[in-house]
């Protein structure tokens, strides 16, 4: 077939999120992906050895059970389904101590204590208003249009509203600091933050209670995160729709000021008949769609669109045994966290890894965050063995350049292991089975739309975030061009958690008038 109802640009797992809800509404819809694999942010190999499973992008879906997503498409009954670990966030320190994290608050608390009584108290206040009264409040905002800054701060006009607004304002770096004192504790909340790609500029201190609403909400995806965009594949399928792999998309026709094509690079041509939607970064989709088609406001701002300061590079590990931490013996929990961080001393050695990143150098102190996954879901490697990585920020540029890391790679692995050994001194050799740096070059040779290594597809700062994200004229998911609709994660959500696929089906439900076989998730209530 070359004639569908939709035609979706991108099978990453917000395309196919949309694909799947528009396949529910009786549309017979047509998601194309220019790779020979679906799932762009969401995919798993097996890059050094058969059998031990790495998720190349993302692992950690936070606040996945709030996920609209799960319960309406029925994810379950097509193969998705993941598991929570009880000790969720792991830190351990060169100075053998260990803060964790876990899905029970009072041993969160029990654990920050041994730090700080204050730190634990702010921290047990934070849950109680962002992880329990306000959940519902986040999510909501999530799974709907973003709005204009000056309109929330009129709708926040209760006492909780006021103080989520009192952030905003703020840097990361304040936003932390006005609430923990201990340095380590302060530390580790400011590294979390910059993993989602935040920037530590004025006015994303916002995003500090979000994340305290989901920081015991981490889930693992069921062998390997390539498992949710299959499942959303097989929903497509069994409504009659299709995803086409290796289809290069070269052009978004335009006809009458209306979407109503994608051309391929082989010159053949998909047509939509009621929508076109673009799952890739906004700034690629308007140059398919041509530049003249938008506004100079929109054009002039996502030709300067920026990308990221910063990027990952990922030591995976095949293993005999997994990662045993020196801090376990002040902690004995670290050994069973799930997100471990670790390579961090105090806040000014983390400013420079953040200052050396955006030089392109190599930071002389890498730090960041990784996981044993198979300890908590043993199909990530054979039996009685396991599967770790290590995500280490990193410059998408080093100073020979990008492709330094080509050059280089055993260089880098080797001093990104050796960090690893100082915390967990069992990754010796004997223990080690195989190694697979990916570098933030491979991040862009795998998906187009990380463009330098930019993991979330831009940088979350103020004039990317909310209704600025990718651009005001552009928030609600649609676009100018009648018919062509934006869903990736260029746009308001991001993560994996399906956001700009959910809200571009509910645009697209709205605009084309089509019966609904979900029930929306209620818009915010603002007067909290």
């Amino acid at each position: 077939m070359s004639r569908f109802d939709g035609v979706i640009i991108g099978a990453g797992h917000n395309g196919l999120t949309l694909g799947a809800y528009m396949a529910r509404a009786g549309m017979k819809v047509c998601v194309l992906e220019r790779n020979a694999w679906i799932g762009g942010g969401c995919t798993t190999d097996e890059p050094i050895l058969p059998g031990y499973r790495c998720n190349l992008h993302s692992n950690f879906y936070i606040g996945f059970s709030e996920a609209p997503l799960v319960r309406d498409l029925e994810l379950q009954r097509f193969g998705f389904s993941y598991v929570e670990p009880p000790v969720q966030q792991g830190v351990t320190m060169r100075d053998g101590t260990a803060l964790t994290i876990h899905k029970d608050l009072e041993r969160s608390c029990a654990s920050i204590a041994r730090f700080s009584r204050h730190d634990a108290e702010a921290f047990r206040n934070l849950h109680e208003t962002y992880a329990v009264k306000m959940r519902s409040f986040f999510t909501s905002v999530l799974y709907n249009p973003p709005v204009a800054p000056d309109e929330m701060r009129q709708r926040l006009s209760g006492p909780m509203g006021k103080e989520f607004l009192a952030h905003a304002p703020l840097d990361l770096f304040q936003a932390v600091d006005r609430h923990f004192e201990d340095h380590r504790i302060r530390t580790f909340f400011k590294l979390f933050m910059h993993v989602t790609t935040a920037e530590n500029v004025p006015g994303t201190g916002l995003i500090f209670p979000t994340i305290m609403s989901s920081i015991s909400r981490l889930a693992l995806p069921t062998g390997g995160s390539a498992a949710l965009p299959l499942a959303l594949a097989r929903v497509i399928e069994s409504a009659g729709g299709e995803v086409r792999t290796s289809a290069d998309v070269r052009e978004i026709v335009v006809e009458g000021g209306r979407a109503v094509a994608a051309r391929l690079s082989d010159g053949s041509r998909i047509d939509g008949t009621r929508f076109v939607a673009s799952g890739i970064d906004a700034p690629t989709t308007i140059q398919l769609a041509g530049t003249a088609n938008f506004p100079a406001a929109v054009t002039d701002k996502l030709a300067k669109w920026h990308w990221a300061d910063h990027s990952l590079v990922t030591l995976h590990l095949a293993l005999n045994a997994p990662p045993r931490y020196v801090s376990a013996k002040f902690d004995p929990d670290i050994d069973r966290a799930f997100n471990v961080f670790f390579g961090f001393d105090d806040t000014e050695q983390m400013a420079r890894c953040f200052d050396q990143c955006r030089r392109g150098e190599f930071p002389d102190a890498p730090m960041g965050n990784g996981a044993c996954n198979s300890m908590f879901d043993p199909t990530y490697a054979p039996a009685g063995k396991h599967a770790a990585f290590w995500w280490p920020f990193a410059p998408y540029a080093l100073p020979g350049g990008a492709g330094e890391w080509d050059r280089r790679k055993d260089e880098y692995l080797a001093r990104i292991l050796r960090v690893w050994r100082e915390f967990a001194p069992n990754l010796t050799d004997d223990n080690i089975q195989g190694t697979y740096l990916f570098t933030p070059l491979d991040i862009e040779r795998r998906n187009s739309s990380m463009k330098k290594g930019a993991v979330r597809l831009g940088a979350y700062i103020p004039s990317q975030l909310g209704v600025n994200r990718p651009h005001p004229l552009l928030a609600d998911n649609r676009t100018p061009i009648e018919g062509l609709y934006l869903c990736g994660s260029s746009n308001h959500g991001g993560g994996a958690n399906g956001g700009p696929g959910y809200n571009a089906a509910n645009a697209i439900a709205t605009d084309l008038k089509l019966k609904r076989a979900w029930v929306p998730v209620t818009a915010p209530e603002w007067n909290g």
